[in-house]
């Protein structure tokens, strides 16, 4: 592990992290700077001395200019980011959960990418040269790097073509760094109030963009803001909103063509960040679907554009692009000049005052009020839109159509993992639909949406708690409520009376913890004394990676000598010494005369009665000892080696079914995922992959491996492979079987029609 760099940790971690939007996006071992490749091999005593750098710069950073938001939340949530990561066993369980999540985020990087470019490939052959372009913006907008878009496009050919020139850029009428400074307090205002949007310095004022020019109710509600903001107690909102008041004061307050050069600069911020969103939007049609057109607008006036000024800004990026809107007939018709209009509305309530409660005057959270207005414009008389240039209250309109806003909430909510929200959203937008018929498609798609994901968190309930009650805690965690946590938050559990997800999170992490603790103070000698601790973390974690790695790599002791006498009543007894190995449970079988072995039954005690012993000499038995899936060898009651009456054909039985379980088959390559036929009864396998020869089994030391569940196989359509695995690759499938225990035994080897040579 390198040297920890204060100065380096800055620019390569926090920023990284920054720019992606928070803690949401990232995971312990890259807020601590701990390289997870090294998990296995470094000491408790390194990461907790890394730990401890790190979180003595992220109290030095709480004042941080840049930095302190992000600081104060990684403070908040240290306790629980570090926990996982200062034992050996924790730590690699959350090395495992940290390398699928970040496989999952680099396949959903990636995801925008491909589908475009697989669209691009079969309307054209290639990728036009002209289409190269807005390739890249949606690659950047799915965190991918220069370097990676353009190798991932090298991949197909390309179409040359004349492209399209660059629109010449708009001359910054506001000060560069005036407008930087602004954007970055309405961030960070933002930021330390979620439940406050204010994407402008007029929505601070719970101001329309139309009402830029009316000074004179500008003036009179910033010094209501004023007023509120010195009853504000000391703190980090209190400064920031005395900073955007001095911008109000010298931007808005003087009119004229200040505020012009103001609401300019919100025109070209907005159209900056629309630009790529739109250039995407009509890749491959080219052409603006009426969808497209309407969630663009819902982001445009989220983004503190009224309407009219809204539509202009996506005609004038179409028409930049050369190309149109679907549906033109229904937009605005444009106004004389941007920003001034006689009324303007304000964003006071919802409709019909149903959600939520309106804040005071003035932008400023009332210190006794938090509770935001998730969606919809005032659409009555309130006093405090009163025009005080004329004495007369202006009359609020709902800006848009009447669904519109209640759409763009269920797709904000959907964005944030909030899928029942969302629902209720859609129900608002149906209510609002009339006869709208393009209004009626986009909110079918979202309701779609909404119900797959929907569907989805049932089944991840289930599997969460099925997989909990197995003591499956890893795959409780991994797969199924880290799921309901970044796209099912308001999703409860369908059993009323069951667990709430946070109290199924706590006990799964709280017993991967305590199961890695075990398996670190599990003795490595001798080998029954440490086959017990692992059988006793298994009881605790039933699925805990080096727990099962032990497993696999134990021996089960044999019984010792076995007897067999018959009784006078012609039932022969078996008898044998205990195995070294405690707690197994003995096997015992009688040798037939055609060579077969038939099992006459099984016991933890070390003898057994066989009644069913034809009369004449006493029979050969063999008695085996097993726990957990592994077995010992056989002790013959004749003394002589396990022989097979047919050596060939055994091999072959193993061959085809490695541990006498049933075996995937026709292993295949489709969109880019591993596909494969199950057969019945089996529910869990265990894919392996190697770069440089076919895995020699599932425990290959130079293999990489990962299980998979069907349920995960039939939600994803197939099998991702991690990009960071090396391509061309070799890839096996074991199959699995889950013990009555819980315990997962996985099979030996592979069967030959489980292999394959992956080059996608």
């Amino acid at each position: 592990m390198h040297d920890f760099d204060p100065n380096d940790y800055r620019k390569r971690v926090l920023a990284a992290v920054e720019r992606r939007g928070g803690l949401a996006e990232s995971d312990a071992f890259e807020l601590y700077d701990i390289p997870l490749a090294e998990a296995a091999t470094l000491s408790d005593g390194e990461v907790e001395a890394r730990i401890a750098q790190v979180w003595a710069l992220w109290q030095k950073l709480r004042d941080h200019p840049k930095f302190r938001v992000l600081a104060g939340l990684l403070v908040d949530a240290h306790p629980r980011l570090s926990e996982p990561l200062l034992h050996t066993g924790s730590r690699l369980a959350e090395a495992e959960r940290v390398r699928q999540l970040r496989g999952r985020r680099d396949a959903e990087r990636y995801e925008m990418l491909d589908i475009a470019i697989e669209r691009l490939v079969q309307r054209h052959g290639g990728i036009p040269a002209a289409k190269i372009a807005g390739l890249e913006d949606i690659g950047r907008m799915g965190g991918l790097t220069v370097p990676e878009i353009a190798a991932h496009i090298r991949r197909h050919r390309i179409i040359d073509e004349s492209p399209t020139p660059a629109p010449a850029p708009v001359a910054a009428v506001l000060s560069v760094e005036r407008r930087r400074q602004i954007r970055t307090l309405l961030a960070e205002y933002e930021r330390l109030l979620p439940d406050y949007p204010a994407p402008t310095l007029l929505a601070l004022l719970r101001l329309d963009f139309t009402a830029a020019h009316r000074t004179a109710e500008i003036r009179l509600r910033a010094e209501a803001l004023r007023a509120r903001t010195r009853e504000l107690p000391p703190g980090r909102v209190r400064v920031v909103l005395d900073e955007l008041l001095v911008h109000i004061a010298d931007v808005l307050e003087p009119g004229g063509d200040q505020v012009d050069a103001y609401l300019q600069a919100v025109v070209d911020a907005v159209t900056d960040q629309l630009r790529p969103q739109v250039r995407a939007a009509v890749l491959v049609e080219d052409l603006l679907v009426a969808a497209d057109f309407d969630y663009l607008l819902g982001e445009a006036i989220t983004a503190g554009l009224d309407r009219a000024t809204a539509e202009r800004v996506l005609t004038t990026l179409t028409d930049e692009l050369g190309t149109v809107i679907e549906g033109r007939e229904h937009l605005a018709e444009p106004e004389g000049r941007s920003g001034r209009s006689d009324s303007g509305t304000t964003t006071s309530g919802p409709p019909g005052g149903r959600r939520g409660g309106e804040r005071a005057s003035g932008g400023a959270p009332d210190p006794a009020h938090w509770q935001r207005t998730p969606y919809g414009t005032y659409t009555g008389d309130d006093p405090g839109t009163r025009d005080t240039t004329t004495g007369s209250a202006a009359t609020g309109t709902r800006a848009g159509r009447p669904w519109e806003a209640a759409l763009r909430a269920a797709r904000g909510a959907l964005r944030a993992g909030r899928p029942t929200e969302a629902a209720g959203f859609v129900e608002d937008a149906r209510r609002g639909l009339g006869t709208d018929a393009a209004g009626a498609t986009s909110v079918r798609a979202v309701a779609e949406e909404v119900e797959r994901v929907l569907g989805e968190a049932a089944v991840h309930w289930r599997a969460a708690v099925s997989a909990c009650a197995g003591k499956r805690f890893v795959e409780a965690l991994n797969e199924h409520l880290d799921f309901l946590e970044r796209r099912a938050a308001d999703v409860p559990n369908p059993d009323a009376r069951g667990d709430s997800r946070a109290s199924l999170t706590g006990r799964a992490r709280a017993a991967v913890i305590e199961a890695g603790r075990m398996f670190e103070r599990a003795p490595a000698a001798p080998p029954d004394a440490r086959l017990a601790a692992v059988l006793a973390v298994l009881e605790v974690c039933a699925d805990h990676a080096e727990a099962l790695a032990a497993l696999a790599q134990s021996q089960v002791s044999a019984p010792g000598q076995v007897t067999a006498s018959r009784k006078a009543d012609g039932t022969v007894v078996i008898s044998w010494a205990a195995s070294p190995t405690g707690n197994v449970e003995y096997r015992v079988t009688r040798l037939l005369v055609d060579g077969s072995w038939r099992v006459v039954g099984r016991t933890r005690g070390t003898a057994l009665e066989d009644g069913g012993a034809e009369a004449g000499p006493v029979p050969v038995y063999g008695v085996v000892a097993s726990i957990s899936g592994r077995a010992s060898a056989m002790i013959r009651s004749d003394g002589a080696p396990q022989r097979s009456a047919d050596g060939e054909q055994a091999g072959r039985a193993v061959e085809e079914q490695p541990s006498g379980m049933p075996t995937v088959r026709g292993l295949a390559e489709r969109g880019g995922l591993l596909v494969f036929d199950w057969p019945t009864g089996l529910t869990e396998v265990m894919v392996v992959a190697r770069p440089d020869a076919p895995p020699i089994d599932p425990q290959d030391p130079a293999a990489r491996r990962w299980k998979i569940t069907n349920m995960r196989y039939e939600l994803d359509g197939g099998v991702r492979i991690p990009v960071e695995i090396p391509r061309p690759c070799h890839l096996a499938v074991a199959s699995c079987r889950r013990e009555p225990t819980g315990t997962l035994t996985v099979a030996a080897g592979f069967a030959a029609a489980a292999r394959m040579h992956w080059t996608r």
